[in-house]
């Protein structure tokens, strides 16, 4: 499996990269994800939700993105809302997260952190 960082992607040409789970009063990394569902919904976009950070399903899945992000897309006037799936136990994810392992765990292997640690 190959794959890439959004940034060596190129422009995204009708979607936006954003960050959720802000909690408390401190800066979080932005565009919001609430921020950017409300001014999808505005502008009469579809909205389809890509977990890139999340391997499992869980309750920020399952509640925020599902429940919570859809009601606002709802009630903000988007015309749909998706969200992908995340890779959870699918055989291409498992077979290169057990490369990666062996890889790594094999006499030489080394990945970025452990080389770190030796050095």
């Amino acid at each position: 499996m190959r794959t890439r960082s959004a940034a060596a992607c190129g422009p995204w040409p009708l979607g936006s990269v954003c960050f959720q789970s802000r909690v408390g009063p401190l800066e979080w990394i932005g565009p919001y994800t609430d921020e950017e569902i409300v001014r999808a919904a505005q502008a009469g976009q579809s909205i389809l939700l890509v977990p890139i950070a999340f391997v499992s399903e869980h309750s920020e899945t399952l509640v925020e993105l599902d429940i919570e992000y859809r009601h606002l897309a709802e009630k903000e006037g988007a015309v749909g809302y998706f969200r992908v799936p995340t890779v959870g136990t699918a055989p291409e994810f498992i077979t290169g997260l057990g490369g990666l392992v062996r890889q790594v765990l094999q006499p030489g292997g080394s990945s970025t952190s452990s080389s770190r640690m030796r050095s």
